[in-house]
This record gives C-alpha cells, sequence and structure tokens, in this order.
C-alpha cells in the first residue's frame, strides 16, 4: 500500500490499516509454527505486521488500527474521517464481502478508489466476487481484475459523503 501511494504521487498519505490482526479461523493450523503463542486474546499479528512497516521505512506514515473491519469503519464514518484510497480484505463469503465494501465506499472520498483482494478464490461467484460484481452494478462501478486484486472505477465527483 505504501508502495502504491508512492506510485501514484501521494507519498505523504496517512495510511490507516483496520484490522484486527488475528487471522481467520483456520490460520493457526495452516501457519501453526510462524505465529506467536497467544495469550488472552492478543492481537497475533500485529506484531509482525508493525516489523514489515518498519523494515519498509514506514512508521511515520502507517498507523494500524487493530478492530475488526466493520467498528473501525463505522467509527471513521462517525468521525468523519475519508479516505482517496481504500482497500478492502473482506472474509470471503458474501456477506463479509458485501457489508465491507459498502462500509468502505461510505467513508470513500468522492474521486477516490475502492479496491479489494481475493477476487479469484475458491468461492468465486459466491463470494467476493459477487459481491463485488453486484455493488457495482448497484451502483455503476466498473470493475477492473487485476490478478488477485478488484479495482473499482473512481467514486463520482458529485457523490455526498455520508
Amino acid at each position: 500500500m505504501a508502495s502504491l501511494t508512492r506510485n501514484l504521487s501521494l507519498p505523504n498519505s496517512l495510511i490507516l490499516c483496520l484490522d484486527d490482526f488475528r487471522g481467520w479461523p483456520a490460520f493457526r493450523s495452516r501457519f501453526g509454527r510462524h505465529v506467536p503463542i497467544p495469550h488472552h486474546a492478543d492481537s497475533l499479528l500485529l506484531h509482525q505486521f508493525m516489523l514489515g512497516v518498519s523494515a519498509a521505512g514506514e512508521t511515520h506514515r502507517i498507523l494500524p488500527v487493530p478492530f475488526s473491519t466493520s467498528s473501525g469503519l463505522a467509527a471513521l464514518c462517525e468521525w468523519g474521517i475519508y479516505g482517496d484510497l481504500i482497500e478492502v480484505d473482506a472474509g470471503h463469503d458474501f456477506h463479509s464481502a458485501w457489508s465491507d465494501i459498502n462500509m468502505a465506499y461510505a467513508v470513500l472520498r468522492p474521486g477516490g478508489v475502492l479496491f479489494g483482494h481475493d477476487y479469484y478464490t475458491a468461492a468465486d461467484d459466491h463470494g467476493v466476487r459477487r459481491a463485488v460484481t453486484l455493488f457495482s452494478k448497484a451502483k455503476g462501478l466498473k470493475v477492473r481484475p487485476h490478478g488477485e486484486h478488484w479495482v473499482l472505477s473512481p467514486k463520482p465527483v458529485d457523490s455526498v459523503p455520508v
């Protein structure tokens, strides 16, 4: 994300990373030897994430926000904080993706770009891709697949923030 903002001539952008940093239900069985032992529902991946941020030299502009996507996006909306570029890395099921995409779009500044991950998964037309496709049709936006990612056309400038 930091590299992307530099490529878009936004090198001083503040990047908020909304994630509970806990992984998913099968996370420990898949990556067990690389995951620290949890203590009292720790955000297991936050330390690893911050090591990567530090190694990239981006600690001055990347701020982790260790909350669920829904509670974090609801707070940003309530506080009137909007983004120019928002990535959605939702759960692979339709309802998680649909909810996160709609909430992220609510805090996307007009002219901003919403994109996400996991466009091609085993769930395909039943998960993320279905949510992205339906959302884009409902809003009159175009979807551009880019590898595992999806990118929506910019939010219309005449859109009024929620």
